[in-house]
């Protein structure tokens, strides 16, 4: 099977089985203009289905170029037909949850990042609203390996593999987490860097995160693998050292944050202590306060590559985002959502065990 043959398959089980495109449906699909064949694939899909697609495609250039030259006030607004072609759609795919040249906007300041993405949530508040269908992948690029440290061929494949698992696995795993988390109060975790933090989650939904959207979890990634949901806002008090994340083009490493009823504060890191703090602080709404707690369940991510998108998913892991979480059924309304990750945690659930150092026990 040929790259394109392998995307063309795909598309066809995303349109076809991940989303369940019907005919007459409304499918808005947003991506990068590097992706653009990609894209298409997906559309003639849709097209198949007796759907009726939108393709929307931007240049990493050029979205650099508008970062970088307009005034923050039009970066953090929206065409009103923008808007309305996102509320007319049944089916929303967004290919470009990673940018496809991340080095390209290392120089881009905080501030105007934190514009765009102000704007953008313009938009997010009508794809996360429950009432369309969503699925947030990417496309692999050779310049997003490079920047990773990866070579294209072993990265491309990571990510084509991890997003083709074995989905009826996947599904048990994460009936058996959601099992114990399910009517839960308390969650605390620890990890061999330091992290020492607890958190409540009573009383909030759980999202599982399994590869095919539905009545009751409308709202999935490719590659998916995790269980997810937003705890109380003011309910986390600790220290959390997160191994690794990605922004703008740079890393940050073992990143130590103390969160104080909710609130983050970054306090030291390896690297990315300033990208951190400019970050959460640069954020509309509440960009330092806790939004999600997510359990790691692809068993094709073995270790972390750069990408959050796969790195989230890492079996035995734990990612905790800061920012917003109204997807999630939290109250935390922000134009950052941030998702960080944290290496071979011991997470127990009122007392009683899920992940020990990295393993699932349940």
């Amino acid at each position: 099977m040929t790259l394109t043959e392998r995307h063309a398959a795909v598309a066809r089980r995303i349109v076809h089985q991940c989303a369940a495109v019907r005919a007459g449906e409304n499918v808005y699909i947003e991506g990068r203009g590097d992706s653009l064949e990609y894209l298409e694939l997906l559309a003639f899909e849709c097209e198949l289905a007796g759907a009726l697609p939108l393709v929307v495609a931007q240049s990493d250039e050029a979205r650099c170029r508008r970062l970088m030259e307009l005034e923050a006030g039009q970066l953090g607004t929206k065409s009103r037909s923008w808007i309305e072609a996102v509320k007319a759609a049944d089916v929303v795919f967004t290919m470009h949850l990673e940018d496809g040249d991340p080095q390209l906007f290392a120089e881009v300041p905080t501030s105007q990042r934190g514009a765009e993405q102000r704007g953008r949530k313009l938009l997010a508040d009508h794809i996360y609203d429950g009432s369309r269908r969503w699925i947030g992948s990417d496309f692999p690029t050779a310049a997003q390996a490079a920047v990773f440290g990866m070579d294209f061929d072993a990265y491309a494949e990571l990510f084509w593999r991890s997003l083709d698992l074995d989905y009826v696995v996947l599904r048990e795993r994460a009936a058996r987490v959601a099992g114990v988390l399910r009517g839960a109060r308390e969650v605390r975790i620890a990890s061999p860097k330091g992290t020492d933090i607890t958190m409540t989650i009573e009383g909030r939904p759980l999202d599982l995160d399994i590869g095919m959207v539905t009545a009751e979890a409308p709202l999935t990634n490719l590659p998916a693998g995790e269980v997810c949901l937003a705890p109380i806002e003011s309910s986390a008090n600790g220290v959390v050292v997160f191994d690794v994340a990605f922004m703008d083009g740079r890393w940050v490493e073992d990143l130590e944050v103390e969160f104080t009823g909710g609130v983050a504060r970054g306090v030291r890191a390896a690297r990315g202590l300033d990208l951190f703090n400019d970050t959460i602080s640069g954020a509309s709404g509440d960009g330092n306060v806790i939004g999600e707690l997510g359990i790691g369940l692809n068993h094709e991510v073995t270790a972390p590559c750069g990408s959050m998108l796969l790195d989230e998913k890492i079996l035995g892991t734990i990612h905790i985002a800061v920012g917003d979480n109204t997807m999630l059924g939290g109250v935390n309304d922000s134009s950052l959502h941030w998702d960080l990750l944290v290496m071979e945690p011991t997470v127990t659930v009122d007392g009683a065990p899920l992940l020990s150092s990295g393993r699932l026990v349940v």
